[in-house]
């Protein structure tokens, strides 16, 4: 998420309003061809999964989808092949809906991803964790499990306070309450350079900024 993006607070009551009437943050496509109607369009999201390095055949390869939410990322990653376990911090998602209504067989677990580890789920693949680092009190803890939990590829998104230079000196914006779009779950807003560094910090031996 680029900074900005929600800095018009009508527009972002707008979209909360719309994400309450739906019901759904993700649309998905089930297999009689209905489609549930979600915030965040199909086209949105296979724009988001194409900014990753995914190939388009999985087959064999074990993913982890942390934060999946209503699962549309865990199915795809499905279609392509893998075995996927999805884990949720709360209970309060449609993932286990959907994913009967669309034949998945994923597991999903409602576990906090400090609590990941290797004797309970060996080491991954893919790990993905879309749309989680700036909701969590403890990020760098958060990105030391992943890369603990997959040594070949971690794909992370997430929003950042400033949309400026790789190389420019790291900050991180801090929200004790309501600072960030209104909501009391957002705690952290690092800017890409401090992003980057989070990473290579934590053990990871290669770090590449993809979008912005």
């Amino acid at each position: 998420m680029k900074s900005g993006d929600l800095d018009d607070t009508r527009a972002f009551a707008s979209v909360i309003k719309n994400l309450e009437n739906l019901g759904w943050y993700h649309r998905i496509a089930l297999p009689s061809g209905t489609i549930i109607p979600g915030l965040q369009t199909i086209k949105h999201l296979q724009w988001r999964i194409a900014q990753f390095p995914v190939a388009e055949d999985l087959t064999g390869k074990r993913v982890l989808d942390i934060g999946a939410w209503d699962g549309w990322f865990t199915f795809e990653m499905e279609r392509r092949g893998a075995t996927v376990v999805a884990i949720d911090l709360n209970a309060g998602t449609n993932f286990r809906l959907s994913r009967e209504l669309v034949g998945s067989h994923a597991e999903h677990h409602i576990l906090d991803i400090l609590d990941l580890t290797l004797q309970a789920f060996r080491q991954f693949d893919i790990v993905m964790c879309f749309g989680v680092l700036y909701h969590l009190k403890h990020p760098l803890l958060a990105i030391e499990k992943l890369s603990e939990m997959s040594p070949d590829l971690v794909l992370i998104e997430s929003y950042v306070s400033e949309c400026d230079r790789p190389d420019s000196p790291p900050r991180m914006e801090f929200y004790e309450t309501t600072e960030l779009c209104g909501q009391f779950d957002n705690w952290s807003g690092p800017n890409i350079a401090c992003l980057l560094a989070w990473c290579r910090s934590t053990g990871f031996a290669e770090v590449l900024l993809n979008s912005v």
